[in-house]
């Protein structure tokens, strides 16, 4: 008996030993403190496109693929998120895809995950009641369209069964393109993050446009990395490491709390105080960080462009006149102003974050071209005001005020305006003078753009774009005619004709001709004067000495992987 019971005891034993081999164990430790200035007013994927509410999405939600550290730590690669594999080609030309996810997947609320999920997904972002600003990541994705979605996205067609989407079971689907796919351009295309279809059904209105989805704790579901534990509106965020995450082997901290803090200084002194992990720093402060080892500098949303209203009839339309584009363009002096405002100076329409090619990492900015000028020699006195009595001769001018519109929280843009301000009152002798126009992040934002309805609704104005920093094609899709509502008065059938032709290219394989036709299209932005390029600023952020971060800095294109750290005891 005594044999038996020692013969069980040991097949016990072995079992369990088998079992331990196939499951890793995760080694994790630490809350990572950090905060934000302004409160996530939504999670909803759906309804925000705002840098806050994306910060918390991406961390507690999935998708198909994601991005990753390659293995020199030095770029990113696509790998599996929901996804059991890579997309497959169906067709032979590149327009049918076929989509498989993993089998043991769960919401937080233990909900499966299957291609249902993703199919309501999709629906949702087309949604006609909705109108989400989110839409045109569906309707009007650059890098695929699934067929007879922007007509169902316009309620021109209402049968779903009509759009470019199959269900193959529970784990499979296909999608049909209008276009040509690559493969990374049918990772993209369909790489939405999924949405909770119980959560969102049980907080929709009487009349389906309107969801209580992503708006506290109880409307919400995770099925990322982390997920959402603590919700205190205006307050507190608190997340927690997700043991159901299908890569939950590779996150290594307990959780992450944001706090809100408003005033950029008083999180300074939380970090300081030891309260906090991480924190930003303003560029009045950064002569107090200079040789700081704590300090990690990356260029992001950083490229600051005065925008220009081409189709404002006020001043005899002279703004609309590429003389006078060219005036404010040759009258600044950007060295002078970089210095004061502790920036650098631009002269081109990418931005330093975007890299020319996924493969190599190499940013777009640094390649050799024939038509950037140099910061220092593009300012002209001379040539500015040769520039400006041609407009104003040409427009019946001799003086303009015109208005300046920006954030009116923002620090740097406000320091930009000034000195504009006295330049252009010096430079061109009191022919051109600068009204301050601010407003709220949100409505100048909102402002800046060209609105037929009304017309004068702004002058010029001081503000960023974000493309992806992943593809520099992606830069010039905000100019394009085909952009509705439209964001300029100014579009050019031969820059519709490059971004199209760029875009049947394949970013990685035909990367030499993509960058040719990139670079036309930004000769073409800078002679037409679309929009005048001014400074770029860094972000200059500090992280505690007890952090590993996992490429120990900022990746372009992928950030600095803060799911993916590690932290030890202080």
């Amino acid at each position: 008996m005594k044999k038996y019971l020692a013969l069980i005891l040991a097949v016990l034993m072995l079992v369990a030993a088998f079992a331990g081999c196939g499951k890793k164990e995760t080694k994790v430790y630490g809350t990572f403190r950090t905060y934000f200035t302004n409160p996530p007013p939504t999670l909803s994927c759906l309804a925000t496109q705002d840098t806050n509410p994306w910060t918390l999405i991406d961390l507690t939600t999935a998708s198909l693929y994601r991005s990753v550290l390659n293995k020199e730590k030095d770029g990113w690669e696509w790998a599996t998120d929901l996804a059991a594999k890579m997309p497959k080609q169906v067709d032979a030309d590149g327009y049918v895809w076929e989509y498989t996810i993993v089998k043991d997947a769960v919401w937080s609320n233990g909900d499966k995950i299957t291609v249902d999920d993703f199919e309501f997904t999709f629906k949702e972002h087309a949604n006609p009641k909705m109108t989400y600003v989110s839409a045109s990541q569906m309707t009007n994705n650059s890098y695929g369209k699934l067929v007879n979605i922007y007509e169902y996205g316009l309620g021109e067609i209402t049968d779903w069964s009509e759009v470019g989407y199959k269900k193959i079971d529970d784990y499979t689907f296909q999608a049909t393109f209008t276009t040509t796919c690559t493969l990374d351009d049918a990772i993209r295309a369909c790489n939405r993050v999924i949405v909770n279809k119980k959560i969102y059904e049980a907080g929709l209105n009487e009349d389906g446009t309107g969801t209580l989805y992503g708006t506290d704790i109880e409307n919400f579901a995770s099925c990322g990395a982390f997920i959402l534990t603590e919700w205190i509106p205006d307050a507190k965020y608190v997340l927690t490491r997700n043991p159901d995450y299908v890569h939950a082997d590779e996150i290594k901290l307990e959780s992450i709390v944001y706090t809100v803090v408003p005033d950029t200084n008083t999180a300074l002194q939380l970090f300081e105080n030891g309260e906090l992990d991480y924190v930003s720093i303003g560029y009045t402060q950064w002569e107090d960080y200079e040789d700081d080892p704590r300090v990690y500098e990356y260029f992001n949303d950083s490229l600051m462009y005065f925008m220009i209203n081409h189709g404002n009839p006020s001043f005899g339309n002279v703004l609309g006149n590429l003389n006078f584009r060219k005036a404010l363009f040759h009258g600044i002096n950007r060295v002078e102003l970089a210095n004061t405002i502790g920036c650098y100076p631009a002269t081109r329409l990418v931005r330093r974050a975007v890299i020319s090619n996924p493969a190599t990492g190499v940013p777009f900015y640094t390649l050799e071209t024939d038509y950037v000028q140099d910061a220092a020699k593009v300012f002209d006195k001379t040539l500015a005001n040769q520039y400006l009595d041609k407009a104003y001769e040409q427009c019946g001018q001799t003086k303009v005020d015109m208005r300046i519109l920006f954030s009116e929280t923002s620090t740097h843009l406000r320091g930009c305006a000034e000195i504009l301000q006295k330049q252009y009152h010096d430079y061109f002798e009191g022919k051109l003078n600068v009204i301050m126009h601010t407003m709220p992040s949100a409505q100048a934002q909102a402002l800046r753009k060209w609105n037929p309805d009304d017309p004068t609704g702004f002058d010029t104005a001081l503000g960023s774009f974000l493309p992806t920093a992943n593809d520099p094609r992606q830069t010039f899709k905000f100019y394009l005619s085909s952009v509705v509502p439209p964001r300029f008065y100014w579009t050019s059938d031969k820059l519709d004709q490059l971004f199209e032709q760029s875009m049947a290219l394949d970013l990685e394989a035909q990367n030499e001709e993509v960058i040719k036709l990139c670079m036309e299209m930004e000769k073409l932005m800078l002679d037409e004067m679309v929009i005048v390029p001014v400074y770029e600023i860094p972000t200059k952020v500090l992280y505690e000495t007890n952090i590993q971060l996992p490429a120990d800095g900022y990746v372009i294109g992928w950030g600095f992987g803060n799911e993916y750290m590690s932290m030890t005891e202080k």
